[in-house]
């Protein structure tokens, strides 16, 4: 302390302001630049997840409006039967000119064979079953074929109740 009183007053003048021009620069570094920082990122991650909840609330108002009508054409086509439902979606679908047997195993079982089929064209269509009319897959054989994207296959369609 000596040493600073035994200095002249400019020298005193420079010393301690430079003293507190170097404390506000060190405090804005350390602190405030930091802080503001983080501010804006958190603002940043704020709004992605405000753009998140937004978009998430419209996808759960379009899953309600689109399970109202499938609940209304499942009861629709419970009087018709599983043959009839699948013979419908064929003729309808791409696999109208697919080379099938179809046999009736019960009310609520079919079995079809396909000698040679698009597996994904197959794939497409039993997802439109399962989707229009709950229909679903209970076993199912594939075999590929050496042509791209063919295969035989065999299964087994129930009615999901």
């Amino acid at each position: 302390m000596k040493w600073f009183i035994n200095l002249n007053y400019r020298e005193r003048w420079v010393l301690l302001s430079g003293t507190v021009l170097l404390v506000f620069i060190l405090s804005y570094f350390w602190w405030w630049q930091p802080f503001i920082a983080k501010h804006i990122q958190l603002t940043h991650i704020i709004a992605a997840q405000q753009k998140s909840l937004q978009w998430m609330t419209q996808s759960a108002a379009e899953i309600q409006q689109l399970r109202q009508p499938l609940s209304h054409s499942v009861s629709s086509t419970n009087s018709l039967s599983l043959l009839t439902l699948i013979d419908k979606s064929m003729r309808q679908g791409t696999l109208n000119s697919v080379s099938k047997r179809i046999e009736s195993k019960s009310n609520q079982e079919v079995q079809l064979h396909f000698e040679q089929v698009s597996f994904t064209e197959l794939m497409l269509w039993l997802a439109q079953l399962y989707n229009q009319y709950q229909i679903q897959v209970d076993s199912i054989h594939i075999e590929q074929l050496t042509l791209p994207d063919k295969v035989k296959a065999r299964l087994t369609l129930t009615m999901n109740n």
